[in-house]
């Protein structure tokens, strides 16, 4: 009995197992595959946000541009292409239109568009604006 009682301490005191060790290996692993995902899609997040930003603003600028401009200059029925004006931080193909129509007598609506290339997927963004007769100046 003694002889059983000294063997059950050693065995007890001996260290971890080689499955502990294995599972232990496996919820590390699991931890870090999950923080490498949770990393990438921070980054995915991030860069898709910073290009819509990018083109947003360069929409905004090109609509304040055209309000700046004689309300006579803006042509209905006239496409305007600007896409050499987009910035280059945006990928390739890209295109920035904008098309002038006149939905009433004195006001012109332009309707922006910018498309761009983002990772695997085609982006676009929309913005309108209506310019009418009367600016700011009169």
């Amino acid at each position: 009995m003694l002889l059983l009682s000294i063997s059950m301490k050693k065995r007890s005191q001996a260290g971890f197992t080689i499955v502990e060790l294995l599972v232990a290996i496996v919820v590390i692993g699991m931890i870090i595959v999950g923080i490498t995902n949770l990393y990438i899609t921070i980054e995915t997040t991030q860069r898709k946000t910073y290009h819509l930003e990018l083109a947003t603003r360069a929409g905004e600028r090109q609509i304040e541009s055209l309000r700046n401009q004689q309300y006579s200059s803006l042509t209905p029925g006239v496409d305007i292409d600007f896409t050499s004006e987009l910035p280059a931080d945006l990928h390739s193909p890209k295109t920035g239109t904008i098309e002038v129509s006149e939905p009433s007598a004195g006001l012109r609506r332009v309707d922006l568009a910018i498309t761009y290339k983002d990772g695997a997927d085609q982006r676009t963004v929309q913005l309108s604006s209506l310019i009418g007769v009367i600016g700011i100046g009169q």
